[in-house]
């Protein structure tokens, strides 16, 4: 079998007996032995067997679990080659959906560096010779894949987990340790861990790292008991929109943060761009964290309220606006939904809104900002499908997708961030 094409999800797709069929670390070009595991009404889903003549996209993975790991899915094709893929996933979902729409999709603006840049992981563990490993779950799997290295992971972050990893090694048994969360701020140089267990030997292990790890800001344990040590804060620099000088923010790590620190700041900045603010603008931010799109908006918008349902987050947002002189911020936390409606008590209407919901997607907000009445929607998303769905409803509502400006946040993974621009037509149902 042929393989034609990367499908969204990351696997490759070609056609056996007049079906369609998926198998995954594939790539275009290559022809394939699978073994077809599930049979689909519409389609089959394979198991790569043996490559009888590779694509000449295909390149040679640099991660030695990579195919059993999960966490990757291109590491096989160059990066430009990934790109192109998930260019043509977004164009073809996209299109799909928006059939009467006339809008631009953008070259996708691509990472700086493909490998290295993951300043957050959450791994899980695993029993191997009577020893835990660390490691993620495996493909289409809940069972853990043990790693000695990530090569994804910032250097930063790749030093905590081999101090983890040295840890958990130098113990000659098993311990109670089910998941390890790091998270490190290339900004300070420093990283936290959240270990998730029970039992003296956790405790143990927890209360020494907090004392010896010089990289180690504080340490968090989670389980029937909770403990921590240290400073559970990360300070993080965000591009300022009206000067050179960055926002520095100290963001709790249980609250949501971009996991590729340098396609943050490309985002910012576009969304900047395409903002368009000349400091008398009403602008809501939906989902808004601890700030990461509000506080640069802020320097050149007339009012924001930015709105979210963690509180932690909203406390540093707030915290962050007084520390820098942003006096024009406004910051609730509240389901998304609930904070629209509240604004309508304040303002009749606004002239930005911006939407960064998780990959549910933001179907539950979107009448109520059409209520708001904003000239101009930039959406956020990680989960092209949802976001289709939702351009769907707001062409509905009366807004027209204008441009799509795709971000690699991801590299060597399937997934993409994506930035759509939309206006407001003044007509409901003119998409």
């Amino acid at each position: 079998m042929d393989i034609e094409k990367i499908v969204y999800g990351g696997m490759g797709m070609g056609h056996f007996d007049g079906k369609v069929v998926f198998v995954p670390f594939t790539a275009p070009g290559d022809r394939v032995a699978a073994a077809i595991l599930k049979e689909k009404k519409n389609y089959l889903e394979g198991r790569l067997q043996t490559i009888e003549r590779p694509s000449a996209r295909r390149v040679q993975p640099f991660c030695r679990v990579f195919g059993c790991c999960g966490g990757c899915q291109l590491q096989h094709l160059g990066y430009a080659d990934q790109i192109s893929a998930k260019e043509e996933n977004l164009r073809d979902s996209l299109h799909r959906l928006l059939q009467k729409s006339h809008f631009e999709i953008l070259p996708t603006i691509p990472a700086p560096q493909d490998w290295g840049y993951r300043i957050r992981a959450q791994l899980k563990t695993a029993f191997e010779r009577d020893r835990t490993i660390l490691g993620f779950y495996g493909f289409k799997s809940h069972r853990a894949v043990g790693i000695r290295e990530c090569p994804l992971f910032h250097p930063l972050a790749d030093e905590i987990f081999r101090e983890m990893d040295g840890e958990l090694q130098g113990l000659k048994e098993g311990i109670p340790l089910w998941e390890v969360g790091i998270f490190v701020s290339p900004d300070e140089d420093r990283g936290i861990v959240h270990l998730t267990g029970d039992g003296p030997k956790v405790l143990k292990m927890a209360e020494r790292l907090s004392k010896k790890s010089r990289l180690l800001k504080g340490v968090k344990l989670k389980g029937r008991k909770t403990a921590s040590w240290g400073d559970l804060r990360l300070l993080f620099c965000v591009p300022g929109l009206a000067s050179e000088s960055p926002i520095r923010v100290q963001i709790q790590t249980e609250s949501f943060f971009q996991v590729n620190p340098f396609q943050n700041e490309n985002l910012v900045r576009k969304i900047g761009e395409w903002a368009l603010l000349s400091g008398v603008e009403k602008v809501v931010d939906f989902f808004c964290g601890a700030g990461n799109l509000t506080l640069p908006l802020a320097q050149k918008a007339g009012r924001i309220w930015g709105i979210d349902s963690d509180q932690t987050a909203i406390a540093t947002a707030k915290e962050t606006a007084a520390q820098n002189g942003l006096k024009n911020c406004v910051f609730q936390a509240e389901k998304a939904e609930r904070g629209g409606a509240k604004i309508l008590t304040e303002t009749n209407q606004i002239d930005l809104a911006i939407l960064d919901p998780p990959r549910a997607g933001a179907r539950r907000v979107l009448e109520g900002l059409a209520a708001l009445g904003p000239r101009k929607i930039l959406y956020v998303s990680c989960e092209p499908p949802t976001l289709g769905r939702d351009l769907v409803r707001l062409g509905e509502l009366g807004y027209k997708v204008t441009r799509i400006q795709p971000v690699d946040m991801f590299p060597q993974t399937y997934h993409l961030e994506v930035i759509a621009e939309l206006v407001n037509t003044g007509s409901k149902g003119d998409q």
